[in-house]
């Protein structure tokens, strides 16, 4: 295996993605585009948090690091989930490259996770950004952060791998959808939203939705991530992080076993260049 050759094709295959989500602007000005949603829907929660708080005199620190680490690291996800489930619509139904894509890159799951590879970067980069500033919004002791980095960046390629499988099942599924695909790929970051105790923990859902809950990663991911910056959180860490070791094992091996299964029927059945001329 030539690491050298794979890396240099990853590499090409996400600056071409970081053009094309850019427009080929100039990178501080996206930058700026980038943040304004995100902060904003940070600014939302604070101040709903921050409006209780006064109304009621009571602030709850807990609460507070719960809300904003959530908002601030669904960033990650909710960026890595889209980038790569919105590529195979992206590709076919606006640009017409999809079926080009075969032969410039042979392996589309290859493709499709270096297409995503950017988006967790940006993604990283907004958690990181809001995070503080989100913090310091709800009147959070910063100096109580106990960063534990190896933890996260453990974390953090965990939930690269997992999510990543996630949407290239997505993906697999949008190959039969040329109009559905935008409606796969924000359900399935809302999904991930309500199931993955980003704003509340998720045995708070109804009965009839835990085993959704316990079949997706996205919470012991969350969990995960607010211990390694709190030690003080209350968890079982070893247990959850062994949870996500193995959901992810198995998220890697279903995702490449039926994206192949629906890559070979879907070529068979030619729908690589169905479109609905939107």
């Amino acid at each position: 295996m030539d690491v050298i050759k794979i890396a240099r094709r990853a590499y090409a295959i996400s600056w071409l993605s970081w053009l094309e989500l850019s427009n080929w602007t100039n990178p501080l000005i996206f930058t700026i585009y980038v943040l304004i949603r995100p902060l904003f829907t940070l600014l939302l929660y604070a101040y709903i948090y921050v409006a209780f708080a006064i109304s009621s005199g009571y602030s709850n620190p807990a609460s507070a690091f719960y809300m904003v680490t959530g908002i601030s690291f669904y960033n990650y996800i909710g960026s890595g989930i889209y980038g790569v489930a919105w590529v195979i619509h992206e590709e076919r139904e606006h640009y017409r490259l999809l079926k080009y894509n075969y032969l410039a890159v042979p392996d589309l799951m290859f493709y499709l996770t270096s297409r995503g590879l950017i988006h967790y970067l940006i993604g990283l980069a907004l958690s990181l950004v809001t995070l503080p500033i989100g913090l310091w919004l709800v009147s959070y002791d910063l100096s109580s952060l106990q960063v534990n980095l190896p933890l996260i960046l453990i974390n953090l390629i965990l939930g690269y791998l997992w999510c990543t499988s996630l949407g290239i099942m997505v993906s697999a599924i949008s190959l039969f959808s040329a109009e559905w695909g935008p409606l796969i790929a924000e359900s399935t970051g809302g999904l991930l939203f309500l199931v993955g105790s980003v704003l509340f923990p998720a045995q708070s859902l109804p009965w009839w939705m835990q085993p959704l809950v316990n079949a997706i990663p996205m919470r012991e991911w969350m969990e995960l991530t607010r211990f390694a910056l709190n030690p003080q959180y209350p968890i079982r860490a070893d247990f959850l992080l062994q949870m996500e070791v193995i959901k992810t094992s198995l998220y890697l091996l279903c995702s490449f076993v039926f994206f192949k299964i629906m890559d070979k029927l879907v070529r068979m059945k030619g729908y690589l260049e169905a479109t609905t001329e939107h």
